[in-house]
């Protein structure tokens, strides 16, 4: 007999307001079983843990077998570059007057 509450991962991409009202983007995975997916319960913890990370509504979300392959790894790489902007000291200009 199979056991039914066994969970796994689902990958959520989710297209989000950031806390300062610009539009982002986040890669969630929530680990669920399948009556748990089948009933949307990945979404809505999705959104818990966005809520706790700062994001905002609305939401869209494309979860693994919604979304185009190409998806996943254009916001991660999408995701890294703005790390990376955010986080760099950027150079101060001064001109002598």
């Amino acid at each position: 007999m199979a056991v039914l509450d066994d969970k796994y991962p689902v990958t959520l991409v989710s297209a989000c307001m950031n806390a300062d009202g610009t539009p982002g983007f986040a890669v969630t995975t929530i680990n669920v079983t399948e009556e748990e997916a089948a009933n949307g319960r990945h979404y809505e913890l999705a959104e818990v843990e966005l809520f706790q990370s700062g994001k905002e509504e609305p939401f869209v979300h494309f979860s693994d077998a919604e979304r185009p392959e190409f998806l996943l790894p254009a916001v991660q790489e999408y995701l890294a570059l703005t790390e990376v902007e955010t986080h760099e000291p950027q150079p101060i200009i001064v001109e002598n007057l």
